[in-house]
């Protein structure tokens, strides 16, 4: 997995080099923060890191196309409290692919997209130790992306990204959907949580421009 990992990071770096003005290449690390629908457990608070590349196409002026592949770690988490009987902790591993049009405005870009994760591996806490056997999650993850980034100077970018899944990434452990607060905008939208669990991410990443 990592000479693939590799590979394609080398890949993303030479299509950049090779095609010149039309082309940019960055690179990019960060962290995100994550919540999953579904669990009864509200709030960002499960952290993980993000690091990746993309390479960029020039469409116009203001305007581009990116592709990326990137490591992001998603998950859950509480903590044992008065109120909580049992910490709880999720992390999942996800190579993922984002593909966005990137619209320019003065310094700041509006970076909307989609997104496609493939599962490397998840882990299952409460305070009594490792899940088993855990509820398995999917092997992939769809879903869309939206990045509003601000140019530093010629080298670096910061960036805010949101990413919520279109498809489930896990059925329902059973019958009953947990909602998280917050999030849920009408019967349509608990219609389609009902389908499964859902990932909703929060990312912040600082972009260096090769």
């Amino acid at each position: 997995m990592r000479n693939k990992i590799t590979l394609l990071l080398f890949g993303l770096i030479f299509s950049s080099t090779l095609f010149g003005q039309k082309f940019s290449m960055k690179i990019l690390g960060g962290l995100t923060s994550s919540q999953i629908s579904g669990d009864g457990i509200y709030g960002f608070a499960q952290f993980g890191g993000i690091l990746g590349a993309e390479t960029s196409y020039k469409i116009k002026d203001h305007l581009s196309a990116s592709i990326g592949l990137q490591f992001n770690q998603k998950g859950a988490r509480n903590y044992q409290s008065s109120s909580v009987y049992s910490a709880y902790r999720l992390r999942v591993n996800y190579l993922e692919v984002p593909f966005t049009l990137n619209y320019q405005i003065d310094r700041f870009t509006i970076n909307p997209g989609l997104y496609f994760g493939v599962k490397i591996n998840q882990k299952e806490r409460n305070t009594f130790g490792a899940i088993e056997p855990y509820h398995e999650f999917k092997p992939f993850d769809f879903g869309l992306q939206l990045g509003v980034a601000y140019t530093i100077n010629d080298n670096w970018d910061v960036e805010g990204r949101f990413q919520n899944s279109i498809l489930p990434v896990r059925n329902h452990a059973n019958e009953q959907a947990y909602p998280p607060a917050l999030f849920v905008f009408g019967t349509w939208h608990q219609k389609m949580l009902s389908q499964g669990q859902f990932f909703t991410s929060l990312s912040l990443v600082l972009k260096y421009r090769i």
